[in-house]
């Protein structure tokens, strides 16, 4: 099951887009879903990667296709605040998952 928040991690591209709520991730999904990869993923806050479907009635998968370390996600984040130039990517550490989805949140 998805854990709330979640970030859009698109396809080619380094910026992430934050779904605090459910309802806030399908006002997002429907906006994206034209545009929709077979690589697009949804990452919740505990690191659970899910595949992003074209199909309203089943928009995410139900099994998650990667489980994300903090790392990973922290190389992510800081693609995401390099591609929008907003800080120095080296200051981006966050001791866990929770952090990173703050700083994601303070920096919109």
């Amino acid at each position: 099951m998805i854990q709330f928040p979640a970030i859009f991690k698109l396809s080619g591209q380094d910026e992430l887009l934050l779904s605090e709520t459910q309802s806030n991730f399908m006002q997002h999904y429907q906006l994206q879903q034209s545009y929709l990869l077979p690589d697009d993923l949804l990452i919740d806050s505990t690191g659970q990667a899910y595949s992003l479907k074209p199909c309203p009635l089943e928009t995410v998968a139900t099994n998650a296709v990667k489980e994300f370390s903090l790392q990973e996600l922290t190389a992510l984040v800081q693609a995401h605040f390099f591609a929008s130039a907003q800080t120095c990517v080296t200051k981006i550490q966050a001791p866990d998952i929770k952090t990173l989805f703050s700083l994601l949140k303070h920096s919109s």
